[in-house]
């Protein structure tokens, strides 16, 4: 896509989405509905690097992975959540203590365990790296005393991900806790305006209105419509081609434009500063 740029006056934050848009992805998606041989390898691996012993058996481990998943989802979904999230670490705790019932694992299940099992197969399923010069502009945003957030649908592993990829704690990097909403904290998931309503909140405690905060994503149904409920300004990522979801199929992305089009990360300090 070509950007659409244009210069925009007042803004005082910089809210960010992750995946497809700080980060390039491996698949540029969700990777929790994709059993194959291939996921159950990882699983094993994910499991075996973590100090599980596993024994034969006949089990998809993909397979039986997905339906927890798919089950906590479900869960949520009942009571009443339009755009549920789950917490993937409760998810790993039903299967692998399955796997135990089973006989097909053993090791030491711990809160410590599970999270690292968690967060060694996402590593592999999805292995994400920093988008060219996305550590450059939020660099830059901290130098103009401008603030940083995050609105994204993640777990607990992502912001270790960033810090470990940016090689700064997110305080250091100028994200202020407040205005950074993980969906698995919150049990809610992009494109809920629920996310983007709490950044609101957030955002008031600096003082600063929704019209005067930008927000940065690649989809147009999970970010850009839902930002723009909220009263905030956008700019539409275009820099990935595996990651851009534009869902021109949408009524309301149909109706919708980004504040601004990039597709790449100095553009838009050309187009705030």
């Amino acid at each position: 896509m070509r950007p659409k740029l244009r210069k925009i006056s007042n803004i005082r934050a910089v809210i960010f989405d992750v995946y497809g848009t700080l980060f390039t992805t491996k698949i540029g998606g969700n990777s929790l509905f994709e059993p194959s041989v291939e996921s159950s390898k990882l699983i094993i691996e994910a499991l075996e690097e973590s100090d599980f012993d596993i024994f034969e058996h006949d089990i998809s481990l993909s397979e039986l992975y997905t339906d927890h998943v798919k089950a906590h989802y479900d869960i949520r979904r009942a009571e009443g959540i339009t755009y549920p999230e789950i917490n993937i670490c409760d998810v790993w705790q039903d299967f692998l203590n399955e796997l135990f019932a089973d006989g097909v694992i053993d090791g030491d299940l711990t809160e410590r365990s599970i999270q690292r099992v968690a967060v060694r197969h996402e590593c592999k399923v999805n292995p994400v790296w920093p988008s060219k010069g996305s550590l450059e502009l939020i660099r830059h945003l901290q130098d103009m005393n401008v603030c940083a957030g995050v609105i994204s649908t993640a777990q607990f592993y992502t912001p270790i991900i960033m810090e470990t990829l940016y090689q700064n704690s997110l305080e250091t990097l100028g994200f202020k806790e407040q205005i950074c909403i993980w969906s698995y904290d919150h049990r809610h998931r992009k494109p809920s305006t629920v996310m983007f309503k709490l950044c609101e909140e957030g955002l008031r405690v600096f003082g600063i209105r929704p019209s005067e905060a930008l927000y940065v994503g690649n989809d147009m149904f999970n970010d850009i419509v839902p930002a723009h409920k909220v009263g905030l300004k956008t700019a539409l990522f275009a820099g990935d081609v595996s990651s851009l979801r534009l869902h021109e199929d949408v009524e309301e992305c149909a109706a919708v434009k980004p504040t601004i089009v990039v597709n790449e990360f100095k553009q838009i300090a050309n187009c705030i500063f």
